[in-house]
This record gives C-alpha cells, sequence and structure tokens, in this order.
C-alpha cells in the first residue's frame, strides 16, 4: 500500500477525536499479530523507518498493510535507528532530512493532533538528536504537537530533557533487563524529571508495573504465537524494546 494512502487510511479525521488517555503502539507487523485496541484507545502507528548509516538516510515506510476499525483515534510514529556497523556522521543533511520526513507524515496524515518520534539517542548522538527535535517542532504546524519516546534512565540519574522542545516525553519502563527492580523503586519514590510526568510507555507481555505512573499510557505490543485470535486484548504492562 503506498505511503500516502496508509498515513491517510489510519489518521482520518483524528483532529475532531480527543486524545485518549491509553495508545497502544502499533509496530510494523503482519496485521494477524496486532489486536484491534479497545474502546477509547488510540493507535500510535509505525508510519515509516528512518535509518541513519554513516552519512546517509534511508527511509522506507511501513511494510505491512494494517486496516483499523472506524472511529479509531491514530496518530503516525516515526522510527529512527542508527547503524551500529558505520560511524555515525550526524550531519545536518541528516537533521534536516529527518525534520522533512517527520514534517511531511504529519501533512500527510491530515494535520494529526499527535506525531511521534522515536530515537534511543545514544550519549554520543544527543546533541544531534536535541537539534533535530528543534528542527521538527519549528517547522511542524502549530496545532501538531510533538511526542518523543525516551530511555527510563534521561528520567532519572541522567537527566537531560529539560531543554527539549518537545510537547510530549514518553519514557519507556520495559525492557530493562536487570535494571527493571531499581527503576520500580526509583519509580515509587516519584519522577525527578518534570519532563517524564506527562506519559510513560509500558509493554503488555511483561509482569504489570506494580506502582502507578504519571500521564498518558502507551503500550508496546509484544509478540503474539502465531494464529492468536488479533481481537484478543492485550493484559498487562511493563517498559521499551530496544530491539524493535
Amino acid at each position: 500500500m503506498p505511503a500516502l494512502a496508509l498515513a491517510a487510511l489510519l489518521v482520518g479525521s483524528v483532529q475532531a477525536a480527543p486524545l485518549p488517555a491509553e495508545w497502544w503502539w502499533y509496530w510494523d507487523r503482519p496485521a494477524s499479530q496486532l489486536p484491534v485496541p479497545r474502546p477509547g484507545v488510540g493507535a500510535a502507528v509505525l508510519t515509516r523507518h528512518v535509518y541513519f548509516s554513516g552519512g546517509r538516510v534511508i527511509a522506507v515506510a511501513r511494510r505491512s498493510a494494517l486496516t483499523l476499525p472506524p472511529g479509531v483515534v491514530s496518530i503516525p510514529l516515526i522510527h529512527v535507528e542508527v547503524d551500529p556497523a558505520q560511524p555515525f556522521a550526524g550531519t545536518d543533511e541528516q537533521r534536516n532530512r529527518l525534520r522533512d520526513l517527520v514534517v511531511a507524515e504529519a501533512l500527510v496524515a491530515r494535520r494529526p493532533p499527535l506525531i511521534q518520534l522515536d530515537f534511543e539517542a545514544r550519549q554520543s548522538q544527543r546533541r544531534f538528536w536535541t537539534a533535530a527535535v528543534q528542527a521538527i517542532r519549528e517547522r511542524l504546524p502549530t496545532e501538531v504537537r510533538l511526542s518523543v519516546t525516551a530511555l527510563a534512565s534521561w528520567c532519572f540519574g541522567d537527566r537531560w530533557l529539560a531543554e527539549v522542545p518537545a510537547d510530549e516525553i514518553v519514557p519507556m519502563y520495559f525492557r530493562l533487563g536487570k535494571a527493571r527492580d531499581a527503576f520500580i523503586a526509583r519509580s515509587a519514590a516519584g519522577i525527578p524529571e518534570p519532563r517524564c510526568r506527562d506519559a510513560h510507555g509500558v509493554a503488555d507481555d511483561e509482569p504489570p508495573w506494580p506502582v502507578a505512573l504519571p500521564g498518558r499510557r502507551y503500550v508496546f505490543l509484544g509478540a503474539r504465537p502465531t494464529g492468536q485470535n488479533p481481537q484478543t486484548p492485550p493484559v498487562g504492562a511493563g517498559e521499551h524494546d530496544p530491539a524493535r
């Protein structure tokens, strides 16, 4: 399915709908492996992959067709990966290309109320990441809010998000491995970074997060066994998948 038609199909007339308190992340998988959202749940749909390899930018549209039921509020999600086998150039041209790709998704999607950037920047990539977010925010229509995902560590000891010009920051409390218990204890004491209190991300294939997390909730849909009823809703909660 062409990217333009897919984005228009996914978003439709979302401007008229209120923003849901819960969203499900719809990764680029066959529709048979993805559940239908429950009533009132929004869909954050990966519509484009962006790969940085050395000085190159490779943009790939969503590969798996997805049709959501009428009335589901949906937003486009752009997922960014950096090729670990090539030194990341981080040039102005790459930043501007990413900016233009994100803005184009927002315009194709008929100016959704929100667009999300998923880019797990390494420490050496933070300056580029911040400059890209700034450039995207400046170019997006004013009525379109910019949401960005963040590693959970960025909200605690490794805090550097205070000046990030995004409208929403979504820390991801999943795929934490052995650090999970430590992050549970930290979150029970409160989230020290104010920018991380408006939203949070969990995963439905991990044990529920045992303490309340603040803000809007995003749920990463874990892999389902072949043949599972795609309308079976996710159960539980948890944190981000670095293998995505």
